[in-house]
């Protein structure tokens, strides 16, 4: 059996109905904290501009060159 929009909005309207509108800011602020968590387990890291530092490539040179660049300092 598949659930059309209209299904979906039905049952949406007959919880909120039977659980109050109290109920939805609290799912909704749950649920927010459960993908926040859900990223950072997964290594995601949210608000975080800082330059990513690469510490080691098979290259030595090469890696300097691209923590150089990723500091924001000019090569020579």
């Amino acid at each position: 059996m598949r659930f059309g929009v209209l299904e979906i909005i039905l049952v949406v309207v007959i919880i909120l109905l039977i659980t109050g509108a109290a109920f939805v800011p609290a799912v909704s602020k749950n649920l927010g904290k459960g993908v926040r968590q859900l990223r950072q387990a997964l290594g995601g890291k949210e608000n975080d501009d800082s330059p990513k530092v690469i510490t080691k490539l098979e290259d030595g040179e090469a890696a300097q060159e691209i923590n150089r660049r990723a500091k924001g300092k000019s090569s020579s």
